[in-house]
């Protein structure tokens, strides 16, 4: 641009003439802008009724899928707690039955012959201990609940069932069922339903199996047995002159009336000279002073055994003062086949010292029974009251908490093996057939001060099992080995009956 001098100067735009232009340029953009102005509000507003819109769906669904999954979280507590219970009254029905069980075995009832006169009140004898027994552990304060609840036994009254292979429905096979219901479970998913009742039950059996007069049967191994082979004759003073056996071998029978007997157990040993056991004779009875011979079992060194302090350094002593634990297959019962036979062992001194009282019998048996001397009232527990088929045998603690009270179990209730008279006892094999068992329970020792009756064992008999000499082991009858010596009679769950 040239001024009116002729020179030329530089144009400038004014400020206003910029803002114009942009207010121009800013007018267009609102023009477009208003123009599509109603669009837009229209989009917006679709847009955000479609968002509010989504988010009501979204609740929804996740209220639902809240209901869904709690609804599986109540069902899984519910099968679980059911599951749970289910296992507990199971186990209560188990200890239930083998409860009831061991209270018959205990009552001697599987002692008796077919014949037996007291067949009748033995059996009720046997009921009625086995209802108390399941009756108390059921209604025991805070055991054998099911989910935190009192069970309820619902097949009385007890059912004793005889299971003899002969059929002659004996005695001495016995099974009893029991069955246990939980009502008024608590739930959660059924209470959605309205319901608020669940009930679980479960069943269980058991045996009390004791193979006496009964010719073909299950052998049997005790473990804990005591190590006096005592001689198949019965000393007391209603055996006749000469002595009857306990138990016929052939037919595995048990005498009559020989439970409740009182009688002595003495070492058929000449130990005068402390050389181990020298047999005076071929082991016998005397009725006269109700004396039955033992010879001393042959034990494996080295075995597991559990027993107190007192109870001595031999193998001998201590499985009289304590227990043995190895099932030996050799104190099977009514096999005289070699591998099923025990040997007595000669080189056992059980009285050492001849015509004294602290011989290893005589040691061993006080430790066992906690008695501080010969006698009785010395320490050790008493049976008190025992009268066969009329009240059960009532075991008195003298020791201890429950000093004063009777027990159900104490360690003067020992089993025994009984044994067939050897043809003879100087020249070895030492072998001996065993043909049953006693449970006895061991009032004390008694030394008669004169002849070789010393350190003698008074014992009464609770039980006996008896085996023929047929026995059945096989695949599916394999020997029963079982016992922890207080009775030599099996107390086991079994598998129910087939219905019919």
């Amino acid at each position: 641009m040239v001024d009116d001098s002729g020179k030329r100067q530089p144009i400038y735009w004014p400020r206003e003439t910029n803002h114009v232009k942009f207010r121009k340029r800013q007018s267009r953009c609102g023009a477009f802008a208003a123009s599509a102005g109603p669009d837009l509000m229209k989009l917006k507003t679709i847009r955000s009724q479609t968002s509010r819109s989504e988010s009501g769906q979204t609740i929804i669904l996740v209220a639902a899928s809240m209901v869904t999954l709690l609804a599986m979280a109540a069902l899984a507590i519910d099968v679980v707690s059911l599951y749970v219970a289910r296992n507990e009254i199971q186990r209560a029905a188990d200890a239930a039955a083998l409860v009831g069980a061991k209270a018959i075995a205990d009552s001697g009832v599987t002692s008796l012959p077919p014949n037996d006169g007291d067949a009748g009140a033995a059996e009720a004898l046997a009921g009625s201990m086995a209802t108390s027994a399941i009756t108390a552990l059921v209604n025991s304060a805070g055991f054998n609940q099911v989910a935190g609840g009192p069970v309820t036994w619902t097949n009385q009254p007890l059912l004793l069932v005889y299971n003899d292979p002969s059929g002659n429905n004996l005695t001495n096979d016995v099974t009893i069922t029991v069955t246990l219901q939980r009502t008024n479970l608590p739930s959660f998913f059924s209470r959605i339903w309205g319901s608020r009742v669940t009930t679980t039950s479960a069943t269980a059996v058991a045996e009390a199996y004791n193979p006496a007069n009964m010719q073909s049967f299950q052998p049997i191994a005790p473990r804990c047995v005591k190590p006096w082979l005592v001689v198949n004759l019965d000393p007391s003073p209603t055996s006749p002159n000469p002595p009857v056996p306990f138990i016929d071998p052939t037919a595995g029978a048990v005498e009559n009336n020989a439970v409740g007997e009182t009688f002595y157990i003495n070492a058929d040993c000449q130990t005068a000279n402390g050389t181990g056991c020298v047999p005076q004779h071929l082991p016998g009875a005397d009725t006269g002073k109700h004396v039955v011979d033992f010879l001393p079992a042959l034990l494996t060194p080295g075995n597991a055994q559990m027993y107190p302090s007192c109870a001595g350094g031999s193998d001998y002593e201590q499985s009289i003062a304590g227990c043995d634990v190895t099932p030996y297959s050799y104190y099977q019962c009514g096999n005289s086949s070699n591998t099923a036979q025990t040997s007595w062992d000669p080189g056992i001194d059980p009285n050492p010292k001849f015509d004294l009282t602290n011989s290893a019998t005589a040691l061993a048996t006080e430790c066992l029974i906690h008695a501080t001397g010969e006698e009785g009232g010395q320490g050790q527990d008493t049976l008190n009251g025992f009268t066969p088929w009329s009240s059960p045998p009532a075991v008195i603690a003298t020791g201890g908490p429950m000093a004063g009270q009777p027990v159900s179990t104490s360690p003067s209730v020992v089993t025994i093996p009984i044994i067939a008279t050897p043809n003879q006892v100087n020249n070895p094999p030492y072998t001996v057939t065993i043909v049953g068992y006693m449970q006895a329970f061991v009032n004390s020792l008694h030394d008669f001060g004169t002849g070789n009756f010393h350190d003698t064992i008074n014992i009464t008999i609770l039980n006996i099992v008896g085996c023929s000499n047929t026995p059945v082991a096989n695949a599916g009858n394999p020997v029963i080995v079982g016992g922890n010596g207080n009775s030599p009679i099996a107390v086991r769950l079994v598998a129910p009956p087939p219905g019919p």
